[in-house]
């Protein structure tokens, strides 16, 4: 099930689990007087008309729609009731319904580009633990472009909130629904929060790295301003200052783009050679995959020359040239953890402050080797 709307700058994509039986309806654009729903001789089927077809009452017919027949339902009865619905093509009506059980059966997942990896997966997450019964409206903007507008995704009617967006894109405590918000290091006001455990991981990479003869390193870290690339960093080059002898660690910038983290490595990269680097670490899994290809172009070999290394730990990285070393941070288990907490929110009507922490440990593949011997000045061949 897919459903594209034009949200502003946002897409907006609803991909949560279908609503039963909602495939069997056929639909007629040019019908506005019934909502598109072909049953019977165009009129639109409700609960009254499924009821009489099956012979049994609306309260049934309800209950059975809404799955919530279970122990309530003979399961003799239910089986008429779903073969009415499939029969007649009856939908239940999620503004109807939200009427009488004050939810709409919604929530939303905002991020800012669904088209990279690692929110992929998380979207992922989401859906495989969300209840059966539950639509996942995903709001997404570009990579570097405008966010999704929270409050007019809001205003489809949703029941809570994941958010995986920049400081100061959101106020959580604007928002009337529970709100969880996702791979986020510091805690925000009137929501909670599912992030990872990064000084465990960045410790285990600074570690890696410094057994290794490493002693320059470049950082390349993200443009978005989020608290997560922050912790990445900080924590990173405070662990390989601590392991290291005279460990250095040279930041540089780039958005969350593959082409953008290539153009800066083949821009940069006689510099840093210059300046002793013999390993580049990247605030993500898709710089990572820039950073690798800018070096190919340049002629410098990985990792004989250079070593590469991130995080995120996407499918992916399995199969670059060649595999890469990354600090593993679990998408699918942010998503799924994620969800879970929300659902469990909005069941409680909102506890917010609470927080969920995830392990990360690293993953050592062919991107990462011994440090080659140092010069006084190095240069491409």
């Amino acid at each position: 099930m897919l459903e594209r709307r034009n949200a502003g700058t946002a897409e907006c994509c609803n991909i949560g689990k279908a609503r039963p039986y909602a495939a069997g309806v056929k639909r007629d654009p040019g019908n506005r007087d019934n909502g598109g729903a072909v049953a019977g001789r165009g009129s639109r089927v409700k609960a009254t008309d499924v009821a009489k077809h099956a012979g049994v009452s609306i309260a049934t017919v309800s209950l059975v729609a809404n799955g919530k027949a279970e122990g309530r339902v003979s399961e003799t009865t239910r089986q008429r009731v779903e073969s009415s619905i499939r029969e007649l093509g009856y939908v239940v009506n999620p503004s109807a319904r939200s009427l009488v059980t004050g939810r709409y059966g919604r929530i939303a997942l905002l991020a800012h580009d669904l088209t990279n990896p690692f929110i992929a997966t998380v979207a992922a997450g989401v859906v495989e633990a969300a209840p059966a019964d539950l639509q996942v409206l995903l709001g997404a903007g570009g990579a570097e472009s405008a966010p999704p507008d929270v409050a007019m995704i809001a205003s489809f009617g949703v029941d809570g909130m994941l958010l995986n967006l920049d400081d100061g894109e959101y106020d959580p405590e604007l928002l009337d629904f529970p709100v969880v918000v996702v791979d986020e290091h510091e805690p925000r006001a009137n929501a909670s929060r599912v992030y990872f455990d990064l000084a465990h991981g960045t410790a285990m990479l600074a570690g890696h790295l410094a057994e290794l003869g490493h002693r320059t390193v470049v950082y390349l870290d993200s443009t978005r301003p989020r608290s997560t690339f922050t912790s990445r960093r900080t924590h990173f080059r405070n662990q390989f200052r601590k392991v290291a002898v005279e460990g250095k660690v040279l930041r540089v910038r780039s958005g969350i783009d593959l082409n953008a983290a290539a153009e800066v490595t083949a821009r940069s990269v006689d510099d840093w050679l210059a300046q002793g680097a013999t390993a580049i670490v990247t605030a993500t899994d898709v710089q990572a995959y820039g950073v690798l290809a800018g070096l190919a172009g340049a002629g410098i070999d990985v990792p004989g020359r250079m070593s590469v290394a991130s995080f995120d730990n996407n499918l992916m990285s399995m199969i670059t040239r060649p595999p890469l070393t990354s600090v593993d941070l679990s998408a699918r288990a942010l998503g799924r953890e994620a969800v879970t907490l929300l659902v469990d929110e909005i069941a409680r009507n909102g506890r917010p402050g609470r927080s969920v922490q995830l392990p990360t440990s690293l993953v050592v593949r062919g991107s990462t080797a011994p440090a080659p011997r140092r010069k006084v000045r190095q240069s491409r061949p």
